[in-house]
């Protein structure tokens, strides 16, 4: 279990909603590997314990095992190099991701919504909120509700205003490209639940005269697809 926290230690104030997710011994593995390929300068004095077929849970190998994630995660966390880099970014998105995509492509788009959410609040832990990855998994949470056809229109809500109101200081072109998207779909939710829409499609208007394509573009899941997350 990989339980992520933003604490103030110096006035003693504990996150009262921390990320919880599940993480095998592999991922792990792959994380250090990855990282020890990319930074070995960084990476010359962290140890990692070596995989073992028999006795996996014995309590003096557990304890040392989480001594070691632990370890090697508070490296993560102090080094904005690391921490940034497509394994670390791997090891915290693509479990969630991969199952998330799943659902999806099998319509059980509420079970999606539930591992997005997830998946959400430990990026948003770890990374900036306006970063390429949290946005990705924020705007797929919104995608959910454009792909199930309304179904989930209400429970996506207050993401899709949270994800609008983040885009507000998006300057990164990439990042951009979704957001023409994200206004098609926020109008179908903003429709199903009868909200007012005036915003939304005045934003798309401005957006078109300042020369921007907004008519015949992908879905909001496509764009999220094609968008690349590493920084």
């Amino acid at each position: 279990m990989l339980q992520a926290r933003q604490d103030s230690t110096e006035e003693r104030i504990y996150d009262p909603d921390p990320a919880n997710v599940e993480r095998r011994y592999t991922h792990f593995l792959d994380l250090y590997n990855g990282l020890k390929k990319e930074f070995p300068d960084l990476m010359s004095n962290v140890s990692f314990p070596r995989k073992i077929v028999v006795g996996n849970f014995d309590p003096s190998l557990i304890t040392t095992r989480c001594e070691a994630f632990e370890l090697l995660l508070n490296l993560i966390a102090s080094e904005s190099r690391l921490r940034d880099s497509p394994p670390a970014i791997a090891f915290f998105q693509d479990v969630e991701l991969k199952l998330a995509k799943q659902l999806i492509s099998e319509e059980k788009y509420d079970q999606a919504l539930s591992v997005l959410e997830t998946s959400f609040r430990l990026l948003n832990k770890v990374y900036t909120d306006r970063s390429r990855v949290v946005l990705s998994v924020l705007c797929r949470i919104v995608a959910c509700a454009g792909s199930s056809g309304g179904a989930l229109a209400g429970p996506v809500e207050r993401w899709a205003q949270l994800a609008l109101r983040r885009y507000e200081a998006v300057s990164d072109s990439e990042l951009l490209l979704i957001y023409v998207p994200l206004l098609h779909t926020c109008i179908s939710i903003w429709e199903t639940l009868g909200r007012d829409k005036t915003k939304l499609v005045e934003e798309l208007n401005n957006l078109r005269r300042r020369g921007m394509k907004v008519d015949s573009v992908p879905s909001l899941m496509e764009a999220i697809d094609n968008l690349n997350t590493t920084m």
